[in-house]
């Protein structure tokens, strides 16, 4: 007997939960949080008790869904795919992208005040790290896709009668080259792949439609890096947000500081961390030692050593505090310009853009919103069936599933 069953994901962008049973095998792709349930129940006020609680409203999978399940794997690690590993209710093994740098997050997770320190895994969960184009025990490989976390990936299932991809969340246009990608990510991406190993057919595709619907404008990272460009002729320092794991941004930004023969410093102790794992990087940051509070090779600096030529990375969280604190240490923020990147997902980051923007604009600070989505854009869905070929599509992680599947069978026709 085979079947797929997606238990969390249809209707919602996040909480994705994909069952497979494949005769006496069953496997789980990722295992998110509903933060769109989550957003209805609680506040900065109201905070959730207990696992317990979160499975009865459904921001959490329920319990009987991971019944006789021995393996989960995880796309990527933003929350509304990892979700919390505590939350398992048996003895698993959880295949994830990279072990160290989830232990780097669980880390920060345990101390935290806040609701984030019910996710760090119970004693009884295995964990071990996904090796990209290698076909494991269980017939699954994974496929380096571009997108705002990393590792990210997608998933490829050898079913004794069916093969299927789970895409997980990408973007066609990476931040990196080619050859970036391909040396940074351990190999190939999923379109390139496929085109080289055109003897895989994939007999069910399950594919996420995010920005399917979203009257966003589709930006590119090329386009992206041209307006920051363009800001830096007449704006120094640059303080760029963005996520803790949107590593292909932060090493754009890193190739761009060297470009314009500015310094580099990062403000955010989760970013420096996944960076310094990296084997290669176009420049050396500089860490601000106020904001970065650990043991680390790199050069750390003091906030008031900060020049005026230099390009910030820091977390859209902490963004106020540290502009609060440089402004007493410097009077380089007058003619700085702020790149507000949107995290992704939002929700996760419980983002105030007016909040921010509103400190902003009273500290003087000229500021643009920037998103280049890590997610792709509805108008090239039709390169991307062209080149995976499905049988068959579920579609996932969108509002709009049946206007997704209904674009397909068109591009299909």
């Amino acid at each position: 007997m085979f079947e797929i069953k997606v238990l969390a994901g249809i209707n919602s962008i996040g909480g994705n939960f994909v069952r497979i049973k494949d005769e006496d095998q069953i496997l789980i792709f990722d295992q998110g949080i509903r933060f769109d349930i989550m957003a209805n129940y609680y506040s900065a006020f109201i905070t959730p008790r207990g696992i317990s609680e979160l499975r009865d409203l459904g921001v959490l999978p329920k319990a009987e869904w991971y019944e006789d399940v021995k393996s989960i794997y995880i796309s990527h690690m933003h929350l509304d795919h990892l979700g919390a590993l505590s939350n398992i209710p048996q003895e698993t093994t959880v295949y994830l992208p990279s072990i160290s740098i989830y232990e780097d997050m669980e880390e920060r997770w345990s101390t935290s005040p806040t609701w984030l320190s019910l996710i760090p895994k119970k004693y009884y969960i295995n964990l071990e790290e996904i090796k990209p184009f290698e076909t494991d025990k269980n017939n699954v490989m994974a496929i380096p896709v571009s997108h705002s976390a990393y590792p990210s990936y997608a998933l490829l299932y050898f079913g004794k009668n069916k093969t299927v991809l789970y895409t997980g969340d990408f973007r066609v246009e990476s931040f990196l080259t080619q050859d970036e990608f391909n040396e940074l990510k351990n190999g190939q991406d999923l379109f390139s792949f496929l085109n080289e190993n055109q003897d895989i057919k994939i007999d069910i595709a399950i594919i996420e439609g995010t920005n399917i619907g979203s009257s966003r404008l589709p930006l590119t990272p090329k386009e992206a890096m041209n307006i920051t460009k363009r800001l830096a002729s007449s704006h120094k320092p640059i303080i760029a947000t963005l996520h803790s794991l949107d590593f292909e941004y932060a090493y754009t930004l890193l190739k761009l500081a060297k470009e314009l023969n500015m310094d580099c410093c990062i403000a955010s102790t989760q970013m420096s961390k996944l960076l310094e794992k990296l084997p290669k990087l176009p420049v050396k940051p500089k860490l601000i030692e106020n904001y970065v509070d650990y043991l680390t090779p790199l050069e750390k600096i003091p906030l008031e050593e900060i020049k005026e030529d230099t390009l910030i990375l820091i977390s859209y969280r902490e963004v106020i505090d540290f502009l609060k604190d440089l402004s007493l240490t410097s009077d380089i923020i007058k003619n700085s310009v702020a790149l507000m990147s949107e995290p992704e997902p939002q929700i996760e980051e419980a983002s105030e853009y007016e909040v921010i923007a509103n400190w902003l604009l009273k500290m003087g600070i000229q500021f643009y919103r920037i998103r280049v989505s890590g997610h792709y854009y509805p108008y090239q869905l039709k390169t991307i069936i062209k080149s995976i070929k499905p049988k068959e599509v579920i579609p996932i992680h969108t509002l709009y599933p049946n206007y997704l599947e209904n674009t397909i069978k068109i591009i299909q026709i």
